[in-house]
């Protein structure tokens, strides 16, 4: 099977999945951002971090290992399977332990009951990664979708419901825990892995080593993304924090289906050929201009009409939200198209670009968030708009190179959906110009997006359709289809 055919039948059944849970997720996260308080997101976010951190090191690396080698045996599965018992036991020890001081940097006292909860789902995660890792390696992506699918409706249903029951940030809290177990127990009745663990490493070096180097990246990786978190619940706490996290949320939430979707197809797709670069170059430059056309106009859309989708949706107790969300969706397409390259450089047996790319972002943008609390969440978002920037042309130039692109080919690739996300950017601002004194905003966010829809769709007719036809194409399987895109 070609890499063109693997990657369109993973992104046919994962995107469709993804995008029929987000009918149902998207809608019970609105409702329950309402019925929720600033705070709760605030207390959870600080949790989140060190969670997040764990997580990273929960795999040790040794999954995308092991989805990336040519061979893999019973017998590396059974001692894989007993290093992931092992580490994340102790991980879910350890975060028993650090609670207390983690309430203390924060001023919380509430953290601390918080995180030993959330240290449940070290108990169940070490269960569901070998069976994921078969999923990945027989290209399963139905099955994988279906898992997908399942977790994002269980996950918002039981979250609402604990909200409606009035549960505050235990809501989350308890959503997170139980969609661990729920996805656990259903990724074992599809792909069981029925083979008690070893917990011998002999043999284990090449694929530990090749997973150290991704962990490191991709623990950098989650420094540098969730760095702002700590500083903004450090320097002006859990409620300003609220507001930030969930105009994060908010902004990113498109940023993280997308990118999910194509990193769950890409990786495993790309690691199967990875020894033809020049193929990788070529679909990697058709991806990136699809991605571009998606997210461009989501996420500058997003931002256009910012101040009436919060008045909308959320109400007015959220409306500190409204700048820190219209910056940061500037920044989310960049982010979304930079976020997508390390699963290539990973795929290609390069996971040491990944760390020295985040190494460039830890340098620069903590700093950069230090310096913009000065100016509360406004200027903490204006460091993501000013110094990410920065960040990106020195990464995604180190890592297109890997398969032998500059940044020049990307860029050309990706400009024509940029300039149309513009147009459709200054159009929205006109309507918001003639509307700014019109009573109700729900009739003025309709009309926006009325307008940015039908101003980006011309754009594209005008100055990207050959982006537009490859949408099609994707998801209609006919109609003008343009020729075989090389990478030049």
């Amino acid at each position: 099977m070609s890499l063109k055919t693997d990657v369109l039948r993973g992104l046919k059944w994962t995107a469709g999945a993804k995008f029929s849970g987000q009918l149902v997720t998207w809608g019970i996260t609105i409702v329950v951002m309402r019925l929720l308080a600033p705070a709760d997101y605030g207390l959870l976010a600080m949790a989140s971090v060190l969670i997040v951190f764990m997580n990273m090191v929960a795999e040790v690396g040794l999954g995308p290992a092991l989805v990336q080698a040519q061979e893999v045996n019973t017998r590396e599965l059974r001692q894989a399977f007993g290093i992931f018992l092992l580490v994340n036991w102790a991980l879910c020890l350890l975060l028993n332990l650090l609670a207390p001081a983690m309430a203390v940097f924060y001023d919380e006292p509430r953290l601390v009951l918080v995180l030993r909860v959330l240290s449940v789902q070290f108990l169940f995660t070490p269960l569901a990664v070998v069976p994921e890792v078969l999923l990945q390696r027989q290209l399963e992506y139905k099955k994988r979708s279906l898992i997908d699918l399942s977790t994002a409706i269980f996950t918002s249903v039981a979250t609402l419901l604990l909200a409606l029951g009035h549960y505050g940030v235990w809501a989350l809290v308890l959503g997170n825990v139980g969609a661990t177990v729920w996805r656990t127990v259903l990724v074992n009745s599809i792909a069981p892995f029925r083979h008690w663990p070893s917990f011998a490493v002999g043999g284990m070096r090449k694929l530990l080593s090749f997973g150290g180097k991704v962990t490191v990246s991709r623990f950098l990786w989650m420094f540098f993304t969730q760095i702002d978190v700590v500083i903004v619940g450090r320097v002006l706490g859990s409620e300003m924090l609220g507001m930030y996290s969930v105009a994060m949320h908010l902004a990113s939430m498109p940023v993280q289906r997308v990118s999910s979707i194509l990193n769950q197809v890409a990786f495993p797709a790309f690691a199967r050929h990875q020894h033809d670069r020049s193929l990788i170059a070529a679909q990697l430059l058709k991806v990136l201009r699809m991605l571009g056309f998606v997210a461009f106009p989501v996420l500058w859309g997003i931002a256009s009409v910012a101040p009436e989708l919060v008045a909308v949706l959320l109400g007015p107790g959220w409306s500190g939200a409204v700048m820190p969300l219209q910056v940061l969706a500037l920044v989310m397409p960049l982010r979304a198209i930079v976020g997508f390259l390390p699963s290539v450089t990973d795929a290609v047996g390069h996971p040491e670009v990944a760390m020295q790319n985040v190494l460039v972002g830890c340098a620069i943008m903590p700093l950069a968030f230090l310096l913009g609390t000065q100016w509360g969440l406004v200027g903490v978002a204006y460091a993501w708009l000013l110094a990410y920037p920065v960040v990106l042309l020195i990464n995604t130039r180190r890592m297109v190179a890997v398969v032998g692109l500059t940044l020049a080919q990307v860029s050309r690739h990706v400009a024509p959906s940029l300039l149309c996300g513009a147009a459709m950017f200054g159009a929205v601002w006109a309507v918001q110009l003639a509307l700014r004194a019109y009573p109700d905003r729900r009739v003025v966010l309709a009309v926006e997006v009325l307008v940015g829809a039908a101003s980006y769709l011309l754009s594209a007719l005008a100055l990207n359709r050959a982006a537009l036809q490859e949408i099609g194409a994707a998801l209609f399987g006919k109609g003008g289809v343009p020729q075989a895109v090389h990478a030049e």
